[in-house]
């Protein structure tokens, strides 16, 4: 018995010794994937990069591609952007003090990369990393951000006290900075003859702050507007504390109790600060106070605002908000006139981009049979929405109106779920969701091209022949992008296939043919078609037209000569005659 009792201790204590050389299994243990497993399915890799985490808590939660870079952003405000043709990292930023916060997918235009985390708007330049302002939103993001050449659209929580859901915010970019060339030859000659006018950088820079450079909102006509056909819940609030910033006593005689009737009022203190700003119990009535002002907190924090004399930094002005009194699901679409956004209720709304700010106008309002299941994607001016009935819509964005609703290009049934945002390339489009399967469509028609097994529900990426796709065990499946192998049966089964489970980050590329896999270590790789031709990236998915067109007449850009452009012939001058050609 005693020898049995001496064999449990040494057991345990190995136990206790082995412990904590146990390896830490907080993070993926993802590693590259090896080549004789990319050979199977013909894939290279291209890259392979490692981004820094901080911790046992911290880990990539979003992963972007726009154009030629790719977005990273961490759980503690980390914020890396890489080169998606070498994988280098170009630079990177820290938003915020390093506290934990929700990431949501980042904007970008040809400039600008717009980033927010918690009440606070980055902005920076794309390709150096310089910051262009840090605003601030008042309230949470509650989806991500969408931008164009103008302004940045920001999906936002309502402010405290006010009514509503959410309320959708334009804010318009700082005019961008216009230095003048210097000019040889004698500057007071060339003032006097009109050709140049001398200037200095500083007035230069100037011009860019300036509150009048800023085309400022026409003022609300004075006659009464139309009743809109949607409700637009007031950003300032309906409800909340009205409690009154001042108040008398009705005595000036200590101890300040409200028992005594003089008619000399005083000023005094609201005993309680905390809402709704009443009187404590009967007992402490009789507390002496010391007649002063009774402020509530907002009133503090205006008054502190206007006597703030500290030069403000660049902000973004506000173009227009919209209150809404329900919930925005997903992250807006833009057209070149149109901001769209998908509310919980089964409705999809346009609201107008030169909206002003007293009036948002609502452009199309309409209810569908079934709920939106994920944000819409887009291919120039057409939007593919997918509904939680397995219906998949083909919707022409710049058209539709408050009578007639939305334009529905064609229908197709695709079943499922159909709960993740469709993959568009340049002549199909592929709908999937959870245990539900991928569909081919074709663009032009709706038709359903093949279907794929239910477990295999994810699109990651795309080229010309091929489209890979994840499972819900983590596989990585690689389909042909055109024919289905049972034409039949319209089923298509995976040509290859191998385990890459440890890739926990799930990365959608939509700017070409690499294929980006994620683990939450850290740790991202590039893989492509072994194919030649795709040594260089292809563009597989066509851009969304989202900028507002030009002025007719005005060309901000030169020509491909390096000429200048030539402009519109003046409307009112008559052509030029010429004179017939002589036969001979």
């Amino acid at each position: 018995m005693r020898h049995r009792f001496s064999l449990v201790i040494v057991v345990l204590l190995a136990a206790v010794a082995l412990a904590p050389a146990q390896p830490n299994n907080v993070y993926s243990k993802a590693v590259p994937p090896e080549k004789a497993v990319l050979d199977r399915l013909n894939l290279k890799t291209e890259w392979t990069q490692f981004i820094p985490v901080e911790g046992n808590r911290d880990a990539l939660t979003q992963v972007q591609t726009i154009d030629d870079q790719v977005f990273v952003q961490t759980r503690t405000g980390t914020f890396v952007v890489l080169d998606a043709l070498t994988g280098k990292i170009q630079w990177s930023a820290r938003l915020g003090n390093g506290s934990y916060g929700n990431s949501h997918p980042v904007a970008a235009n040809a400039q600008f990369v717009f980033v927010a985390h918690v009440t606070k708007l980055y902005a920076f330049y794309r390709y150096t990393g310089a910051t262009e302002f840090v605003a601030e939103l008042g309230t949470t993001p509650t989806v991500g951000l969408t931008c164009d050449v103008s302004a940045v659209y920001a999906v936002l929580g309502m402010r405290p006290g006010s009514a509503g859901a959410h309320r959708v915010a334009v804010y318009d970019l700082p005019n961008a900075i216009v230095i003048n060339d210097p000019v040889k030859g004698p500057v007071d000659q060339l003032a006097q003859s009109g050709k140049v006018t001398a200037t200095s950088p500083v007035d230069d820079l100037l011009k860019r702050y300036n509150p009048g450079a800023i085309n400022p909102a026409p003022p609300p006509p004075m006659d009464a507007p139309t009743r809109p056909r949607v409700l637009q819940t007031p950003v300032g609030g309906t409800t909340g504390s009205r409690t009154p910033s001042l108040y008398a006593l009705p005595s000036v005689v200590p101890p300040y109790n409200l028992e005594h009737r003089s008619p000399s009022p005083s000023l005094g203190t609201l005993p309680s600060f905390v809402a709704p700003y009443r009187l404590h119990s009967d007992a402490g009535k009789y507390v002496q106070q010391t007649p002063s002002l009774g402020v509530i907190p907002p009133s503090v924090a205006a008054s502190l605002m206007l006597a703030d004399l500290r030069p403000k930094s660049v902000a973004p002005p506000l173009r227009w908000e919209y209150g809404l009194s329900s919930r925005v699901l997903y992250q807006p679409n833009l057209t070149p006139t149109r901001v769209w956004t998908v509310i919980e209720g089964e409705t999809t709304l346009a609201l107008g981009k030169t909206s002003d700010v007293g009036r948002v106008a609502t452009e199309v309002t309409e209810r569908l049979t079934s709920p939106i299941s994920a944000r819409p994607s887009q291919s120039g001016v057409m939007q593919y929405t997918p509904l939680g009935n397995g219906t998949l819509l083909a919707v022409d964005a710049s058209s539709g109106n408050l009578a007639g609703g939305i334009s529905v290009k064609w229908r197709a049934d695709v079943g499922g779920i159909n709960n993740h945002s469709p993959f568009v390339t340049k002549d199909f489009v592929y709908a999937a969701g959870d245990d539900s399967g991928v569909s081919c469509i074709k663009r032009d028609t709706g038709a359903v091209v093949w279907r794929s097994d239910k477990n295999a529900d994810r699109v990651i990426g795309a080229n010309e022949e091929f489209v890979y796709v994840r499972d819900r065990q983590g596989r990585f499946l690689v389909f042909d992008a055109k024919r289905a192998t049972d034409p039949a049966r319209k089923k298509s089964a995976p040509l290859g296939s191998t385990n890459l489970s440890d890739f926990n980050v799930h990365i959608v590329n939509t700017a070409n043919d690499r294929v980006y896999l994620a683990a939450d270590n850290g740790l991202l790789v590039c893989v492509r078609d072994a194919a030649p031709k795709y040594a260089r990236p292809v563009t597989v998915w066509p851009a969304a037209d989202v900028n507002p067109p030009k002025k007719k007449g005005i060309e901000l850009q030169p020509g491909k000569d390096g000429m200048e452009p030539k402009k519109d012939p003046d409307p009112k001058k008559e052509p030029e005659k010429k004179e017939p050609e002589k036969k001979p």
